[in-house]
């Protein structure tokens, strides 16, 4: 990650590539709970680096671009000096570049703690047909 600073303060930056999709409701999440991306990016770090959904089975995802897909848009994940070194250092102990673990994060976060509505029903009709 790219040491810089903000507002006086270490920061880090790191890109990964996300779906454009999963980036504009990323985005609307941020919108709806009242937060600025970079925000959002910090408390899902943190959130993620705390919970260690990897430990219970959440497969890694390749944070670089797909081959010929238009579909997928570089994100800028600036964090401060303390998580930015927290995801390296995962990054390293896992054997993995950082815009996969970038990745992985954003994934988690809008895919399983916000899930969308149509991902929510989805999980709610299968829990019906399985009980």
């Amino acid at each position: 990650m790219t040491p810089t600073s903000f507002n006086g303060k270490p920061y880090a930056a790191a890109a990964t590539v996300v779906p454009l999709k999963m980036h504009l409701y990323i985005r609307a999440l941020a919108f709806v709970q009242a937060k600025t991306l970079q925000s959002l990016y910090t408390d899902c770090t943190s959130r993620f680096l705390a919970a260690k959904p990897w430990e219970q089975g959440l497969p890694w995802r390749n944070g670089h671009r797909p081959a010929g897909d238009p579909e997928w848009i570089e994100v800028r994940v600036r964090l401060p000096a303390d998580l930015a070194n927290a995801v390296v250092e995962l990054a390293r102990a896992r054997g993995l570049a950082v815009p996969d673990v970038l990745y992985t994060m954003l994934y988690w976060y809008s895919w399983f703690l916000y899930p969308p509505l149509h991902e929510r029903e989805r999980r709610t009709s299968q829990r019906g047909t399985t009980q």
